[in-house]
Formats: structure tokens, sequence, C-alpha cells
């Protein structure tokens, strides 16, 4: 593994996370937007709403029970591949640290000790990033459950900024 790869490995959690601060950063956004727009509403309704005030209350009701369900699922749905790939990389890591190790202890000169402690180190290192490489793997599930949400508060902005 040459500097550039390696780099690159570790880069993609931090990118990952980094997507995920904008997804957030524009739901929040966003949301003040609506929450302004449908209070300001309702407030210009006075005490007794009218029929538009009671359907946008209903709308929201309903949203706050579809968006979740809809998010968990988009989570669920991406953690599935996500955890095989890292108990896949995580199994073939314990077993290339166990072999390499039990190779070391078997060298026979010195150079063939070098030769596997060099081995030894780039699993090392290979099962350090794959651990690394969950916190942008825990980023992108998150980001997946955004999705639904962040969809739903775009439609509301749009559609409450024509009214």
């Amino acid at each position: 593994m040459n500097r550039e790869h390696l780099r690159d490995q570790l880069l993609g959690p931090v990118l990952q996370c980094t997507r995920l601060g904008r997804q957030t950063s524009q739901l929040l956004a966003v949301s003040s937007e609506v929450v302004n727009q449908r209070t300001r509403r309702l407030l210009r309704a006075g005490p007794i709403p009218g029929e538009a005030e009671w359907a946008e209350v209903a709308l929201m009701a309903r949203e706050k029970v579809e968006v979740p369900l809809e998010s968990v699922t988009a989570m669920a749905a991406a953690m599935v591949p996500a955890a095989l790939r890292f108990w896949t990389h995580a199994t073939q890591s314990m077993l290339a640290l166990g072999s390499d190790s039990l190779s070391l202890a078997s060298s026979r000169s010195p150079d063939d000790f070098r030769v596997r402690q060099a081995a030894l180190g780039t699993t090392m290192v290979n099962a350090a990033v794959g651990w690394f490489q969950l916190y942008g793997v825990a980023a992108d599930v998150a980001g997946e459950g955004l999705k639904p949400v962040l969809r739903e508060v775009k439609a509301n902005a749009t559609r409450l900024a024509k009214r």
C-alpha cells in the first residue's frame, strides 16, 4: 500500500462526515424556514383557524409518523450491506494478523524476520484503516436516514412558499 492509497483511505471517512454535516446544516436551515412559515400562518389565522390551517396541522401530524419510519427504513437498508462489509473485513484482518504473527514467530533468519515483520506491519495498517473507515460508514448510514427527512422538509418549504 503506497502513501497516496493510504491517504485516500484515511480521507474517505472525513469526506463522508463532511457530507453528513452539509446535509444536517441544510436540514436545519430549511426546517427553520418551514417552522417560521407554518407559525406565521397559524398566527395569522387568529383564534379560530380555518380549514386550510387544520389541513396543514393534519399534514404535519401525518409527516411526524411517516417520515421517521421512512428514515429508519432507509438507515436499516443501508446498514445491512455496510455491516456485512465491515464484519467481512474485520474477520479477514483478524485471520491475516494471526497468520502473519505466526509467520513472524517462525522466521529462520534475520532477513526472513524483516520481510515477515514488514508484512505484519502492512496487515496491521490495513486492519486499522478498516476500523477507521467505520466512522465513514456510520456517516453514510446516517446520511441515508436524513435523505427522506430533508426531501420532505424541502417539499414543505417549496409548497409553503407558494402560498
